[in-house]
């Protein structure tokens, strides 16, 4: 059995296993990012990989836009120092192993289409929900990327209406991710961000607050939108939620009621939750590496 090393690429942790062809792993594990230096995530994933011996290759799950051929990374999402960089070629030179490298979301995907709750499926829809709102689209039986790489991005779906002309503000990565959710809580409450978690806004909002239940009826309305726009563009069997808040059965309960408030004509539009969590990028990016550097029979 041929081992490979992949890595889920974070802002704040990066993700590492060592796994067969099979998806098998045989060891895992993490250590600290650094989103400001692109040098020091590169250099910490060079460090990890020779401490492996016979690896036969490398798999990458990075943020951002990245030909999932070339290795290039047109925009690196919050580790600005891989924009417009090419990481593949970058680390096949320091490595001497073959590399690959696809988008975070649609590592997922793929690791939910290999062996979680999308095996049976050939037209699905994958939404990650946390500092930002990522997402992938398999259709057809295939990933689709799109004509630049960008397909998926359902972050960038606009979901309420503008506010002082500022779109950004107003983007589903800002009115349906945990970091804006958290943000607005902090500032409510005169607090900084890092001193709010997810659950203090949810456990607030289960008692009563007025301001948490507002922010939080945002959040769900934004969610809940965006899942009924893709529904009737694209049409999926199913759209999985990821994401650590994907672990609270309430989120799906909102959820269900809010879509179908906004009337789906008598259609159910299935929401499940992701089968995989930390695993799902380093398992999803080895998938995409084998699709690459398919292994020849008996060798």
């Amino acid at each position: 059995m041929k081992r490979y090393i992949s890595f889920d690429i974070g802002g704040t942790d990066i993700k590492y296993a060592v796994l067969d062809e099979t998806g098998t792993f045989l060891d895992k594990g993490k250590f600290p990012s650094d989103r400001n230096s692109g040098q020091t995530i590169l250099d910490g994933l060079i460090e990890k990989a020779k401490e492996y011996e016979n690896l036969a290759g490398v798999a990458l799950s990075v943020p951002g836009f990245v030909n999932c051929f070339s290795g290039y990374i047109e925009f690196g999402g919050s580790i600005e120092d891989f924009n417009g960089f090419n990481i593949k070629e970058y680390l096949e030179e320091k490595l001497n192993l073959p590399v690959s490298a696809e988008n975070d979301v649609n590592c997922v995907a793929l690791a939910e289409k290999w062996k979680g709750n999308a095996q049976n499926e050939t037209d699905f829809l994958c939404m990650t929900i946390g500092t930002g709102v990522g997402g992938a689209c398999y259709l057809n039986d295939k990933l689709y990327r799109g004509s630049s790489f960008m397909a998926g991005e359902f972050g960038f779906m606009i979901t309420q209406g503008l506010q002082n002309n500022t779109t950004n503000e107003n983007i589903l990565s800002r009115t349906g991710s945990m970091l804006s959710l958290r943000e607005k809580y902090a500032k409510y409450k005169g607090l900084s961000v890092e001193q709010v978690t997810g659950l203090d806004v949810f456990q607030a909002y289960e008692a009563g607050d007025p301001h948490a239940r507002h922010e939080m009826n945002l959040f769900f309305d934004s969610l809940s939108i965006a899942i009924y726009n893709l529904f009737f563009i694209l049409n999926p069997n199913k759209i999985l939620l990821g994401g650590a808040v994907s672990q609270r059965d309430d989120l799906f309960t909102e959820l269900e009621w809010r879509v179908k408030r906004l009337d789906t004509f008598g259609k159910n539009i299935p929401v499940e939750r992701c089968y995989f969590m930390n695993d799902a990028g380093v398992l999803g990016a080895l998938y995409h590496h084998l699709q690459l550097y398919p292994v020849e029979a008996g060798k």
